[in-house]
């Protein structure tokens, strides 16, 4: 019983540090924000190349009535947390047939701070 609770507590414990270690940085999201910035804002209703971003945490994907989207995009369930790092992780699978074309970012704490920065704008 020892044995198995001591178990639990670390298994705890670890899952504790792994989240700990892609929590987002708002801040450090800001700079690596700056390559999205050639085609999103993220001031309200301001579109570009590509819609703004502004208050897209939790925002049902393709539904800016002032951006004309893709019809996967259109599709694409709400940006959670979950599905923005997803995304940016691997654009084309996540939602297959998007227009928008961005390499991959592969460092999950970079993406952390990506979606920390969309979630504080």
């Amino acid at each position: 019983m020892k044995s198995t609770l001591l178990l639990a507590a670390a298994l705890g414990l670890m899952t504790s540090v792994a989240q700990a270690q892609v929590a987002g940085d708002a801040v450090a999201g800001k700079k690596a924000f700056g390559a999205c910035m050639s085609c999103h804002s993220i001031k309200p209703g301001v579109t570009g190349i590509g819609p703004s971003l502004s208050g897209i945490v939790g925002k049902k994907a393709g539904t800016d009535p002032k951006f004309k989207y893709s019809p996967a995009m259109k599709k694409a369930p709400a940006w959670s947390e979950a599905q923005l790092d997803k995304f940016l992780a691997s654009p084309d699978t996540t939602v297959p047939g998007t227009a928008m074309s961005m390499a991959p970012t592969k460092d999950p704490k970079k993406r952390a701070d990506i979606i920390a920065y969309l979630k504080a704008n």
